[in-house]
């Protein structure tokens, strides 16, 4: 099972990626979760128990296949922000997913999740999307950029 942590001050030289606890030399990580949405592909309540999609790899330098980070941990630091990522279901069954944001469990409220740290492209784009219900006031959806 997978253990894998990326940590970024956000330059080149301060970031690492390791699996259980070892450098992983990669040239991408990519992460695209999608779910809490409705029959008409609209952000909705309820996060991963709406089901949803997910793509997660890396790319190592020196083998450019996609290599699957699931079933396992991901946890993503960047300066202010942090998103773990966990399913550890043998066949990665996506309702057993859980997501954190800055160490709030926002499984029932993530709409999106998005990071592409591509090193040969010189890409770092990263962002979560949450939905926020109000009991009193109208839901709403906040998208918080993390880098990029």
């Amino acid at each position: 099972m997978n253990n894998m942590v990326f940590r970024t001050q956000g330059d080149w030289d301060s970031t690492t990626l390791l699996n259980n606890n070892e450098e992983v030399l990669a040239d991408e990580l990519f992460v695209e979760l999608h779910a809490g949405r409705d029959a008409y592909g609209n952000p909705d309540r309820g996060g991963v128990s709406d089901s949803g999609e997910m793509s997660a790899f890396v790319r190592l330098q020196n083998d450019p296949q996609e290599t699957g980070i699931f079933p396992g941990r991901l946890q993503i630091t960047f300066p202010g922000h942090e998103i773990v990522i966990e399913n550890t279901h043998p066949t990665f069954a996506f309702e057993f997913t859980r997501v954190w944001y800055n160490g709030r469990d926002v499984t029932e409220n993530v709409v999106e999740v998005y990071v592409d740290v591509n090193a040969p492209d010189n890409i770092v784009k990263a962002y979560i999307t949450l939905y926020k219900p109000h009991w009193l006031t109208s839901d709403e959806v906040a998208t918080y950029n993390i880098f990029g």
